[in-house]
């Protein structure tokens, strides 16, 4: 009987931080239909096709964790919605696997390794969520099929979206989603964008985002300290959150002191933001749980504003030719190297206007022999997206043609 007592307790409390606004929540993790229940965050629902599940209002701090909501093996029907969840940089901020029958609306996913991601699983409607300042954004993998994902906002991340999986789609009802990097037109004013958005077949772009990022979203790194390069210079986005971190080996850190730009000694606590300035300089050192205190060091931080450059590089064999031809052939491997301060996420190209693919590695030019053109760009870790660059490369795969000549006197 006090068990029951205490659950109706802590049932009502929860209730009253609902009806006030978002609740504060440790990330979730369910396997299978069973763990469907109020500890796993859901607040109500049977299950069924008009009564599903609802895990609603929470607030999740993934830092540290691998997801901030795990679902695995499950038929129920449930729904995930108006919940924000934040800085799952180890793995996911929603992740599921072999799901099927479920959907993810209103939700506020921001600083994740990966937003959301599915493996495995089908008939899942994304839709209303606003995303931001992830590695990835949506990324369906393998097996994943039947899954509709559309109205969603996505905001600087560095691989918007990514899709592996058979029979997805990316609108609804001539509807897609906003990206950040979009660089297409709205030539008519319909708020749609006039061509499709390159990293997956949405047909649909939005021209203006549907939904917003809290105002307390923010990017977030991780410094690990010990790790700093001998230069003493990292480059990060501008408002993000720095984490530190420091190791050691023996009896461990205890505390870390850092301060910013000459001001006092603060002992790191939790993330903080860093001053609206081009360059920050950081003077920080840790103390172990026997007092050991390293030396003070220095820490120059960039704030990356800019995007990355990419260049495109010719094997052999190629000829550059004096009219300003560069020729090859069909076995030329064609190499892009992009440079940028915080690190390239990735790089995309596509050849005489064909579908943008992922560049992992040197690639030849297929087709008959004439000039072809190749298009490239590359996003940074902090969705800075490079304007697409273009090469045009004359390609000769036929040997010369020798005639005997014979002269008469």
């Amino acid at each position: 009987m006090r068990s029951v007592f205490i659950g109706a307790i802590v049932f009502g409390l929860a209730l009253v931080g609902l009806s006030q606004g978002w609740a504060p929540h440790e990330p979730i993790y369910i396997h299978g239909d069973d763990a469907f229940t109020w500890e796993n965050g859901v607040v109500k629902g049977s299950g069924t096709a008009d009564d599903p599940y609802i895990i609603e209002g929470w607030i999740i701090d993934a830092s540290g964790h691998d997801y901030g909501i795990y679902i695995d093996g499950t038929r129920a029907n449930f729904v995930i919605r108006n919940c924000q969840i934040r800085y799952a940089q180890e793995r996911a901020g929603i992740f599921l696997s072999n799901v099927r029958n479920g959907r993810i609306e209103g939700n506020a996913i921001f600083g994740a390794k990966t937003a959301i991601q599915l493996l495995a699983t089908e008939n899942m409607v994304i839709t209303a969520n606003a995303i931001g300042y992830c590695d990835y954004g949506i990324f369906i993998s393998g097996a994943s099929r039947g899954n509709v994902v559309y109205g969603n906002a996505l905001f600087s991340c560095g691989f918007p979206a990514k899709d592996e999986g058979m029979g997805n789609f990316w609108y609804r009802e001539g509807r897609g989603n906003y990206w950040s990097d979009y660089r297409g037109q709205d030539l008519n004013k319909d708020g749609i964008g006039d061509t499709p958005y390159e990293l997956v077949p949405d047909a649909y772009p939005l021209m203006e985002p549907p939904v917003k990022l809290p105002p307390e979203a923010a990017p977030m790194r991780t410094v690990d300290l010990a790790k700093v390069g001998e230069r003493g210079i990292v480059a990060l986005a501008p408002g993000t959150l720095v984490r530190l971190v420091a190791q050691d080996i023996g009896v461990g850190v205890d505390k870390i002191f850092y301060r910013l730009d000459g001001g006092d000694f603060l002992v790191y606590t939790e993330p903080f933001p860093l001053p609206d300035r081009a360059v920050v300089r950081m003077e920080y050192y840790s103390v172990d749980k026997l007092g050991n205190r390293e030396p003070t060091k220095t820490l120059t931080i960039y704030l990356d504003i800019h995007p990355p450059v990419t260049r495109i590089i010719v094997g052999t064999p190629s000829y550059f030719a004096p009219d300003g031809k560069l020729w090859i052939t069909s076995k030329t491997p064609v190499e892009l190297k992009s440079e940028d301060a915080s690190g390239v996420a990735n790089i995309f190209y596509r050849i005489d206007g064909g579908d943008w693919r992922h560049y992992t590695g040197p690639f030849t030019v297929p087709g008959p022999e004439g000039p072809h053109k190749v298009e490239y760009y590359a996003i940074d870790v902090y969705g800075n997206r490079e304007e697409v660059q273009s090469a045009v490369l004359w390609k000769d795969d036929s040997p010369p043609v020798t005639q005997p000549s014979v002269t008469t006197p």
